[in-house]
């Protein structure tokens, strides 16, 4: 499938917020996360992904979407892939979230937009306004690099 346009100039934006998400999640060993996803315990990784994003977000926000892959091949470090769900009012944004030994991965995948807001221009910043406006911290919602200028201009589509 491929990427939507917008998805490549929204993603490390939505990246930037959501890492402190992302470094909660890898708090929790790999190995839990590829048990509970190999036995379909999606529940399991939903009330770690819920408790850990109701720290950095309003709560329902960012859920997990009930899909995730693993990877635990024979010399290599395992990864863990969970799909997660933005739910903003303007937009529902997809996407992957890597986990590694190290680092973390965010892929964003699809971006579906209320239909009302598909044909502007600024629809990116938009949801980028939501996800600001959603943080717990007063700082972060504050702070919007996207509407300054320069090389953080505002993404268009």
């Amino acid at each position: 499938m491929l990427a939507q346009e917008i998805c490549l100039e929204l993603e490390p934006y939505v990246a930037k917020a959501i890492s402190g998400l992302a470094a909660e999640l890898r708090l929790v060993d790999i190995a839990d996360y590829i048990a509970y996803l190999r036995m379909e315990r999606y529940g399991c990784v939903a009330d770690i992904v819920r408790d850990a994003a109701d720290l950095y977000f309003t709560p329902g926000y960012i859920e997990f979407a009930m899909d995730g892959e693993t990877s635990a091949e024979w010399g290599t470090a395992p990864e863990v892939t969970l799909m997660l769900l933005i739910n903003s009012a303007r937009a529902k944004a997809h996407i992957a979230l890597t986990l590694c030994e190290h680092h973390a991965e965010i892929k964003l995948g699809y971006v579906n937009f209320a239909s009302e807001l598909e044909a502007r221009e600024d629809r990116g910043s938009l949801l980028l306004d939501d996800i600001a406006d959603n943080r717990m911290d007063r700082r972060a919602r504050l702070f919007r690099p996207w509407q300054m200028g320069g090389i953080l201009a505002t993404p268009n589509a």
